[in-house]
């Protein structure tokens, strides 16, 4: 019991990782846009161009504060998807869905290890697989929900829809990298839909476990 009820609490904390982002974005010079520019623009230590099609510098006030976020944040998500395995479904996909939920997570967190101004080569290391692994870790999450009925049929496949989303925009993402515009839009994309589908989830398998308390009882 308390085991799960620490996972759950590690996935439905994770749109709060949203909040902090905008809030580091609002607090960083005028020049930063959602749209255009990267979210690894706002972890830089210095001033410099806030994708790599830009000629204007961004200086972000509170880059440690995204750092950690990326830390913290992936964290969470890796305990989260260990301490729920036995909810999300028996077999193969489940299985899969944890180690992907690990794998992305740390390399998420080293994200915020290696901030792209100061350590460029590592920070592409460390960031690209997460393109791959987090909307993945979402699609299979989604299949090994839908195949459990461990949640309702709208959540499962509320995951097959978005996790496909962000695949398609990862790929755009990859493709716009040296563009002036748009890129930060699909990079939020590919990520974003990750944090309040979680929580959904999580609130989902809370409602199941509630229900089977009152049905023992």
């Amino acid at each position: 019991m308390r085991r799960t009820t620490a996972g759950l609490g590690c996935w439905l904390v994770q749109p709060v990782y949203l909040l902090v982002e905008l809030l580091v974005a609002a607090g960083a010079s005028a020049a930063y846009s959602l749209r255009d520019d990267t979210i690894s623009a706002l972890g830089m230590l210095t001033c410099a161009p806030g994708h790599a099609g830009s000629t204007v510098d961004v200086c972000s006030s509170a880059h440690a504060a995204l750092g950690v976020a990326f830390v913290v944040f992936g964290l969470l998500r890796a305990a989260g998807a260990v301490l729920l395995r036995p909810r999300l479904g028996a077999g193969g996909w489940a299985l899969a869905a944890v180690w992907l939920w690990v794998v992305s997570a740390l390399f998420a967190a080293a994200v915020g290890l290696v901030p792209v101004d100061q350590h460029p080569g590592w920070h592409g290391v460390v960031a690209v697989p997460v393109f791959v692994l987090q909307p993945l870790a979402v699609l299979v999450t989604a299949e090994a929900l839908r195949r459990s009925h461990a949640v309702s049929r709208g959540v499962a496949v509320s995951g097959l829809v978005l996790g496909g989303l962000m695949v398609a925009a990862a790929a755009a993402f990859g493709l716009r990298l040296g563009d002036p515009t748009w890129v930060g839009a699909l990079e939020r994309l590919a990520l974003w839909p990750t944090y309040p589908w979680l929580a959904a989830v999580a609130w989902a398998l809370l409602g199941a476990r509630r229900s089977e308390t009152v049905a023992k009882v």
